[in-house]
């Protein structure tokens, strides 16, 4: 399989991957008794090593189960942070020739001059923010390739000013072990990095490697043979370029169009009413007030969140008297919903009726329950009671999640807009779209 094993990471970086469309799974090293049945599905594994473990104390076990992985074709990379030894041992296995030797901040670092190993660097050296010396002595400037034991490769992938390694590839078997620097919070963007330029390009120059034999090489070559290679690396060339071109597209798709939907489903506070006023403007309400920002300058209780207006040709205060009106409260929640959250509806459309006196009123909680969950895991988090009291109020609940798959299904051509604001206005109770 292709998952990634994120060890010793934090859910936030699971999830900035997840974003990215890469299977990812975190797990503790004190957490080894769940490794073994995961383990065995990651290709790769992405280790951080930062401050000690306690009482020195690495799980029995599992750098012999990653050993055996590396040999039999995992990729290991490990950035290596303020620690010890010992938590990079227990996990690779055992390399007596490796130590830890501090080095000054912001020293330069010189890479590898080769591709694709110096990528990381050339992106990201500046941001390095710890890295050890990881062998006793230095190395000239052209010595990369270091001495090693039957079945191992060791190769220098970066050096500290004075030639001291602070970043080695160990090859094992059919797999490797990657030893990086730290690159503090960077360190996520550096695994994904990795995963999508780094890794791609190791397997086409190791497939090439592997296909090339002497008798093959270009002073051997005749014209026509030779003219087909270039032009082979021509279009190679042009297919790189154009995946990178899809790939910056897609990235800048992700970021203009569809970054803020997706906070339906992932944020909570500010950021997740922002991501609902902006869903509710794409949707095409008239206006979508913010009451907070209606009533900055006075001094009371905001109470509910927005209000939904669909004319825009009266002046806003004529609307709140005369126009239907919607009023929307937002919540998020790793739980289902209160019977607080569903009672305030009713209470807050009652005290806007007496203020504006208008009863055209219709109150909506639209949340973000269940927020750690895979939205498409996601419960029903309203219960029946608050779904008949609702219907009763004449009021509605709403999931963010429902919310986001409509304006999907809008984008997709399935429903228009309009019909799906005619949905929000006019059903009750729990408001699930139909298109």
């Amino acid at each position: 399989m292709n998952r990634i094993i994120l060890l010793d990471f934090e859910d936030r970086d699971r999830d900035y991957l997840l974003e990215e469309n890469v299977d990812a799974f975190t797990i503790r090293t004190s957490d080894f008794n769940n490794l073994p049945t995961i383990l065995p599905e990651a290709r790769a594994i992405f280790y951080q090593l930062s401050w000690p473990v306690e009482e020195e104390a690495m799980p029995s076990g599992l750098a012999e189960k990653i050993q055996e992985m590396v040999n039999d074709g995992a990729r290991v990379v490990c950035f290596v942070g303020k620690g010890h030894l010992y938590q990079l041992t227990g996990v690779i296995g055992p390399y007596p020739e490796i130590h830890f030797q501090d080095s000054a901040p912001g020293e330069t670092i010189l890479p590898l001059p080769e591709m694709p190993y110096n990528l990381v660097f050339d992106k990201f050296a500046d941001r390095v923010a710890h890295m050890y010396k990881l062998l006793p002595r230095s190395f000239g400037a052209d010595d990369w390739e270091i001495p090693a034991g039957l079945g191992e490769t060791w190769k220098i992938i970066a050096k500290s000013y004075d030639g001291y390694p602070v970043s080695l590839l160990i090859g094992k078997g059919k797999g490797f072990i990657w030893l990086l620097p730290w690159f503090g919070q960077e360190n996520i963007k550096v695994v994904d990095f990795i995963l999508k330029d780094v890794f791609p390009l190791m397997e086409l120059k190791g497939k090439e490697t592997e296909q090339v034999d002497w008798i093959d090489k270009e002073e051997y070559l005749f014209p026509d043979i030779k003219e087909l290679y270039l032009k082979k690396e021509e279009e190679k060339r042009k297919f790189e370029e154009r995946i990178k071109e899809l790939d910056e597209k897609i990235k800048s798709l992700r970021q203009t169009q569809q970054e803020m939907f997706n906070r339906l489903l992932k944020a909570e506070g500010r950021e997740l009413k922002e991501a609902v006023i902006h869903a509710l403007r794409y949707l095409g309400w008239a206006r979508v007030v913010d009451v907070d920002e209606y009533w900055r300058n006075v001094i009371r209780d905001k109470e509910e969140d927005l209000w939904l207006i669909e004319n825009s040709e009266l002046p806003l205060e004529a609307c709140l008297r005369k126009e239907f009106l919607i009023l929307v409260v937002i919540r998020s929640s790793r739980n289902w919903a209160t019977d607080d959250d569903c009672i305030l509806l009713q209470r807050y459309k009652g005290r806007r009726m007496q203020e504006f006196d208008n009863t055209r009123m219709k109150a909506i909680l639209i949340g973000n329950y269940f927020n750690l969950v895979e939205a498409k895991l996601r419960s029903n988090p309203f219960s029946q009671f608050q779904i008949e009291e609702a219907e009763k109020d004449g009021n509605g609940l709403l999931t963010t999640y429902d919310l986001f798959m409509a304006i999907k299904a809008e984008k997709e051509g399935q429903v228009s807009r309009e019909e799906i604001r005619k949905q929000i206005r006019e059903k009750s109770g729990l408001i699930k779209f139909t298109y």
